[in-house]
């Protein structure tokens, strides 16, 4: 078969919708029928599957060309899709770039609120820990509420005694304040009796002292300071009839003086001079200054004018006064 084979020449066909022909490229050779047989199978093999080939290619047109179509459409629109959705996730990203920051700032404040929600998570622990020592407080009160009301119980009659208590402390405070007069009293005396058994005259405050010697008006000056006084001085018109009635009308010397003080009178002791009110004490007539050197003050007579000008230089008894100084307790 193979030889016979070989020895066939090639077919040359042609095939269009409907036809199929065949023509040799060359005269037909004389064959024998047993050739022109196999060539004939040949040809109807051919010819069976071009057939099958035209009528596949027909069914597949018709089938699979409206599905394609219809793929390639939905290609189209998946991608048109997908090119939506990649716009929207570009989008999407630019966003997320934007907020990236705002995302690490608001997690920088989350954070930070973390932080105070610990502190005050520290703090509430802390308060819990205050109201159980409250509560365990409060119990301790509650149970002593009883003893309270007792004592609320017992207030009015501690208020009569403390009000009772109240007065005799005033009366006590009332009997301290007579003491201390009468204390005080008493070492007044006390202290008057000790200075007065010393030779010296207690009036209103001040004591005096009388000499029984006969000094120049400077030497009984310098007396005076060495007893811790002053030649007296004459503030109102009691001290003026204490004086002349205990001098019984002899003649004293007082700390009046315009001597070194370009003519004005003064006290020796520093005792305001009351130019007005010595007017009534001067005895009629003085001061008349006689000889231009009467610059010393004594008292004369035994009456409220008594006081007398005279030479500082005459020799006269003397009155020394201090004030009276309570000795210590």
């Amino acid at each position: 078969m193979k030889a016979a084979d070989s020895e066939v020449p090639d077919a040359h066909f042609r095939v269009d919708k409907q036809n199929v022909s065949l023509w040799p490229p060359d005269p037909p050779p004389k064959t024998c029928p047993s050739q022109v047989l196999g060539r004939l199978l040949t040809v109807h093999a051919v010819v069976v599957f071009l057939t099958l080939v035209t009528v596949t290619s027909v069914l597949l047109q018709a089938i699979l060309y409206p599905w394609f179509m219809g793929t390639i459409s939905d290609v189209k629109t998946n991608a048109q899709l997908l090119k939506g959705r990649v716009d929207n996730i570009s989008s999407l990203s630019s966003e997320i770039k934007r907020n990236r920051g705002a995302l690490v700032a608001v997690g920088f404040q989350v954070r930070m609120m973390n932080a105070s929600l610990g502190r005050i998570s520290s703090q509430i622990r802390r308060l819990e820990t205050g109201l159980k020592e409250a509560s365990a407080q409060l119990q301790v009160l509650t149970s002593s509420w009883e003893a309270v009301d007792e004592l609320n119980a017992q207030i009015p009659g501690l208020k009569q005694d403390l009000d009772k208590a109240s007065a005799l402390n005033a009366k006590v405070r009332e009997l301290q304040s007579g003491l201390e007069s009468i204390r005080k009293l008493l070492q007044q005396q006390n202290d008057i009796l000790q200075v007065v058994s010393q030779g010296w005259k207690y009036f209103r405050g001040h004591f005096y002292y009388f000499s029984q010697i006969s000094k120049t008006w400077y030497s009984a000056q310098q007396m005076c300071i060495s007893r811790d006084s002053h030649l007296t001085s004459v503030t109102s018109e009691r001290e003026q009839e204490f004086l002349y009635r205990t001098a019984g009308g002899l003649p004293y010397w007082i700390g009046l003086t315009k001597a070194g003080s370009e003519g004005d009178w003064h006290w020796v002791d520093g005792t305001p001079f009351n130019k007005v009110q010595s007017e009534k004490f001067w005895i009629p007539g003085e001061p008349n200054n006689y000889g231009n050197n009467e610059h010393c003050v004594n008292l004369k007579t035994s009456s409220l004018r008594s006081w007398n000008d005279a030479s500082c230089d005459n020799t006269f008894p003397f009155i020394c006064k201090r004030s009276y100084k309570p000795s210590e307790p």
